[in-house]
């Protein structure tokens, strides 16, 4: 059975099937966990391309992120938080600052600036 997190990105972000089905993982905790990385990574791919429609398609997964961040439990806020938003924001430069923020949800962006300080 898979979590309410793996189910909602394997809807909205398909390519996200073949990131963990191939693995046996049984702990729904480390999947998610390995899928929110997996899925950070691509996002960051897509917005360092330079091509305007994979910088589109990051911030379409960047909204998916955010509806499950809005509606999900402390579990899945700290998941994200901890592994997607982290992810990004290891990756930040001065000069990313500003397309990071203006490609993540309004709601999103706060987290993100949190997590760019604690880190």
């Amino acid at each position: 059975m898979k979590s309410k997190m793996m189910s909602t990105l394997e809807e909205w972000v398909p390519e996200s099937r073949s990131w963990i089905l191939d693995k046996e993982i049984k702990d729904h905790t480390i999947a998610d966990y390995l899928l929110l990385g997996k899925l950070a990574e691509e996002c960051l791919k897509k917005i360092n391309s330079g091509n305007e429609y994979e910088y589109a398609d990051a911030g379409e997964i960047a909204k998916v992120v955010n509806l499950i961040y809005q509606g999900g439990n402390q579990y899945t806020r700290n998941a994200i938080e901890n592994e997607f938003l982290t992810k990004l924001s290891i990756e930040e430069s001065p000069s990313s600052l500003k397309k990071h923020l203006d490609m993540l949800p309004k709601e999103l962006r706060k987290e993100y600036l949190k997590t760019i300080l604690e880190n």
